[in-house]
C-alpha cells in the first residue's frame, strides 16, 4: 500500500516537472493558440454556411450553436495531446532507451505521465482560446456547469487513454522503429470513428454501433458531448467505458513492454 503511494508520488512529481516544462515554451503554446483561432474560424465559416442552405434550426439534434461547441471541446482534447511516442521511437533507434532502465519508475508509465504533464497546460490555454473564439463567434447559450464540469471529468480520463495509446503506438518502434504511420493511422480513426470533426448522430446506424464499441470516441466525441448535451446516465456509462479501455490500454502497455525488453536492441552509439 505504502510502496505504491510513493511510487503514483514518482510520476505525480513526472508530471508536475513536464507541465512547468511545457509552460516553459511559451512560443510553442502561442502557436497552439494560433492554431486554434485559425481551426475555430474556419469551422463556424463552414457550419454557418451549412446551416444556412438547410435552412433549418437543427442537424441530427444539433444547433449550430451546439455543433461549433461540440468542435471546440473535440478541438481542444485532440490539440492538448503529446506526441510521446516520437520521443520512445527516438529512444529505441538511438538506443538511449537503455539508460532509461535505471530509473525507479516503469519507462512506459515514466512516459504516460510525462504526456499527461505536458498536456495539462496545453489544455487549459486551447479551452481559454477555443471558448473565447467560440463565444464571441456564435455565443454561450450552450452548456451548463453540470456538464462543464462533466467535460473537465470525461477530458482528464480521455487524456490518460489517449497517453496509453500513444506510448503503446510508440513501443511499436521495437518492432518497427518508424511508428509515425501508426500514429496516422490512429489519427484518422479518431478524425472519423472518434466523432473529432462531426458528432457521431451524422454517421449511419450500423457504424454508429460500431463506433460505440471502439475506444475511439472515448477520447473526442465523449467529452464534447457530455458538454453540449449533459446527459447524467449518458455520462456515467461514458466514463465506465473510459476506464475499462484505460484498464485494457494499461495491461496491454505492460504486456508489450515486457515482450520488448526481451527484443531490446541497442542501435548506433
Amino acid at each position: 500500500m505504502i510502496g505504491g503511494i510513493v511510487l503514483l508520488g514518482r510520476y505525480v512529481f513526472v508530471g508536475r516537472i513536464a507541465a512547468r516544462q511545457q509552460w516553459a515554451y511559451r512560443g510553442e503554446l502561442l502557436m497552439r493558440s494560433v492554431s486554434m483561432v485559425l481551426f475555430m474560424g474556419v469551422f463556424m465559416a463552414l457550419w454557418s454556411t451549412a446551416f444556412a442552405i438547410r435552412e433549418g434550426g437543427k442537424l441530427v439534434g444539433y444547433s449550430l450553436t451546439e455543433m461549433v461547441w461540440y468542435l471546440a471541446m473535440t478541438e481542444t482534447v485532440a490539440l492538448s495531446t503529446s506526441r510521446v511516442f516520437i520521443e520512445i521511437s527516438e529512444a529505441v533507434k538511438s538506443g538511449d532507451l537503455t539508460y532509461t532502465l535505471m530509473r525507479p519508475v516503469s519507462y512506459p508509465f515514466f512516459q504516460v505521465a510525462n504526456s499527461l504533464g505536458n498536456a495539462v497546460p496545453r489544455f487549459a490555454l486551447n479551452l481559454l482560446t477555443a471558448s473565447a473564439v467560440v463565444a464571441l463567434g456564435v455565443g454561450w447559450n450552450v452548456g451548463n456547469l453540470a456538464g462543464f464540469l462533466a467535460f473537465l471529468g470525461t477530458a482528464a480520463l480521455a487524456l490518460i487513454l489517449d497517453a496509453l495509446i500513444a506510448v503503446l503506438i510508440g513501443l511499436t518502434a521495437f518492432w518497427l522503429e518508424e511508428v509515425m504511420p501508426v500514429f496516422w493511422i490512429y489519427q484518422k480513426l479518431l478524425f472519423t470513428v472518434g466523432g473529432l470533426f462531426l458528432p457521431l448522430e451524422f454517421f449511419p446506424g450500423w457504424l454508429r454501433a460500431v463506433s460505440a464499441w471502439l475506444p475511439f470516441r472515448f477520447v473526442t466525441n465523449v467529452p464534447a458531448r457530455a458538454f453540449v448535451a449533459f446527459n447524467q446516465a449518458e455520462v456515467l456509462q461514458s466514463v465506465v467505458g473510459q476506464i475499462i479501455y484505460i484498464l485494457i490500454f494499461t495491461g496491454l502497455v505492460s504486456w508489450v513492454w515486457h515482450i520488448a525488453q526481451r527484443r531490446m536492441v541497442v542501435h548506433g552509439g
